[in-house]
């Protein structure tokens, strides 16, 4: 006759939890949602000119969008108050303008920009064949 074995049979070893790796993930997730710069949209659509060669734009320079009707955008101000906004501020501004607006307009402009006090603006292109 054989001998009855009582011993208990060996347990499985139990499953690791995916709990943590799921927290952690959702932390990451929080994380970066928290700390992204999300850009506004542009205020007016524009075709910016075409050119062979670009320099960088200057750190720290304002945004200011002219559509081909000849309105400033700056900041959600348009026209005269956006105008009136750039003066209050030092510092150069990146203009982003469409490349149908004539050049009568473009000139005035820059006149208006010189007359609130903007010393340096640098006109947005794209690169490309012109």
């Amino acid at each position: 006759m054989s001998a009855l074995d009582f011993t208990p049979p060996p347990r499985k070893p139990a499953r690791e939890s995916v709990v943590p790796m799921i927290n952690v993930v959702f932390l990451l997730l929080i994380f970066f949602l928290m700390s992204a710069q999300i850009a506004p949209p542009d205020p007016v659509e524009v075709a910016p000119p075409v050119v062979r060669e670009a320099e960088a734009l200057p750190e720290g320079a304002r945004m200011l969008w002219l559509g081909r009707d000849g309105v400033l955008h700056f900041d959600g101000l348009t026209g005269a108050e956006a105008l009136e906004a750039l003066g209050e501020a030092p510092g150069p501004v990146s203009l982003r303008t469409d490349a149908g607006l004539e050049a009568a307009e473009f000139a005035r402009v820059l006149q208006a920009l010189g007359e609130v006090g903007v010393e340096a603006v640098t006109l947005v292109a794209v690169m490309g064949e012109p």
